[in-house]
């Protein structure tokens, strides 16, 4: 890509994905780019299933609230400013764990996962009700989930 890119935020894509809502702000298949760039907003005590990204690399810089994250064996707590970069192929999840609504802005790169969060709000997938079909579904993102998520009880 050789242009310079200005998204609004009043033209980002909302997709209400397993209890949250993903704020697409730069969705490959409209930009070209090889980054994906989303918001990520979170009500305390939400978060994915434990899940493995087989083909991108992710970094989260958390813009408000307080995160606990699992990354592999490992477990952190992360609060606003605080950036995670991750690997592919390391299993993770993450749950809002503070008493007001988080959000993270989150980088993938390459990009296009943005289409999974497509098919699975198209679909209205939910977990853990339709857990086999989002395998399905994300099985040809490169996308994997493992288990629930570690923190809910």
């Amino acid at each position: 890509m050789t242009q310079a890119m200005f998204t609004q935020a009043a033209k980002a894509k909302r997709l209400p994905i397993f209890g949250g809502d993903i704020f697409l702000t730069m969705p490959v298949p409209e930009r070209g780019t090889s980054v994906s760039l989303f918001e990520d907003v979170r009500r305390p005590g939400d978060g994915p299933p434990l899940h493995i990204h087989r083909r991108e690399d992710e970094i989260f810089r958390i813009i408000e609230g307080r995160f606990k994250l699992r990354l592999g064996e490992q477990t952190l707590e992360a609060s606003a400013g605080d950036t995670i970069f991750l690997p592919r192929d390391v299993p993770h999840s993450f749950i809002n764990s503070g008493e007001t609504t988080g959000r993270l802005l989150v980088v993938v790169q390459p990009g296009g996962v943005e289409n999974f969060f497509f098919d699975v709000a198209r679909e209205n997938l939910r977990v853990p009700q339709d857990v086999e079909r989002l395998a399905q579904v994300a099985a040809g993102y490169g996308l994997e989930f493992i288990g629930p998520n570690p923190f809910f009880d």
